[in-house]
């Protein structure tokens, strides 16, 4: 099994309910391929100093979603899937976000 973590930094505009949408959409796409066994997301809790300052300001994520495949190739069909891009470029137009991500899985891909 492998691991694709994302990490987003959504834009102040973006409200709790077009993030539940944006959440909504992504799991029915992702699941819908055949190629993803489970997709979670929950959202970011800020840790802050004494002086209530965010620690880490570098990036500031508003929330996380893992994708898990069955193995490499699966996940490179998921990426490369129509739906998917579409799906990115809807959401960038109407909240341009930022996203990080990291796979994590077997010592070496397949």
């Amino acid at each position: 099994m492998v691991t694709h973590t994302l990490v987003f930094a959504f834009p102040a505009d973006m409200t709790d309910e077009d993030r539940a949408e944006f959440f909504r959409e992504g799991s029915a796409l992702v699941l819908g391929t055949g190629f993803a066994e489970t997709y979670r997301h929950w959202p970011h809790v800020p840790l802050t100093d004494a002086v209530g300052q965010v620690l880490a300001p570098v990036f500031t994520p508003s929330a996380m979603a893992q994708v898990e495949c069955r193995d490499f190739a699966a996940m490179r069909r998921l990426f490369a899937h129509p739906s998917l891009a579409a799906f990115v470029g809807r959401w960038q137009s109407r909240f341009p976000y930022q996203a990080v991500s990291v796979n994590t899985g077997p010592a070496q891909p397949e």
